[in-house]
């Protein structure tokens, strides 16, 4: 818990969103959830979103037979960037039979990841990374490539680490 005076820390507001979603029913918090999120007024950047949720949807596929694929994860950013490109497919991927579930439990958590979950993503950030920067090494590139590669990648492991809540 926090000091009085002192901010909170996102997981007591991870804790207190899922109290608030407790108490409520699916279509309520699918409701408070697509609320929250509206999209770009930039059809371009919609239509970005879209396509690299579609992928992430994809991803989340894959999760449902491989097992140590996760599944939440990339739902998780699917609906982030269907948040940002529709409200029809961020309602979609949330009352899917499929996938809707486990996107309903993220938020019922309020927002948090098992620790195995961020483990994994943080893995495939770096294996994905380590495997981009060689190739772009292979290619010649004398370091921006690399560097940038590098820069996100310690940027994606940090926020899904530190500033995502952990659930337990």
């Amino acid at each position: 818990m926090s000091d009085a005076g002192s901010p909170p820390s996102r997981l007591d507001a991870a804790k207190r969103l899922a109290e608030e979603y407790a108490a409520l029913s699916d279509e309520e918090v699918i409701t408070a959830v697509l609320a929250e999120h509206k999209p770009s007024a930039n059809p371009v950047v919609r239509s970005i979103w879209i396509v690299v949720g579609s992928l992430f949807v994809g991803f989340a596929a894959i999760g449902i037979f491989l097992p140590g694929w996760p599944t939440t994860s990339w739902l998780v950013a699917a609906a982030y960037c269907y948040g940002r490109s529709s409200q029809r497919l961020f309602r979609w991927l949330l009352t899917n039979p499929l996938f809707g579930e486990p996107l309903l439990g993220y938020y019922r958590s309020g927002r948090s990841l098992p620790l195995h979950s961020k483990i994994v993503v943080c893995g495939f950030i770096a294996f994905f990374s380590t495997f981009s920067i060689w190739y772009i090494t292979l290619l010649g590139d004398p370091g921006f490539g690399q560097t940038t590669v590098a820069i996100i990648a310690v940027i994606g492991i940090w926020w899904v680490g530190w500033r995502v809540p952990t659930t337990q």
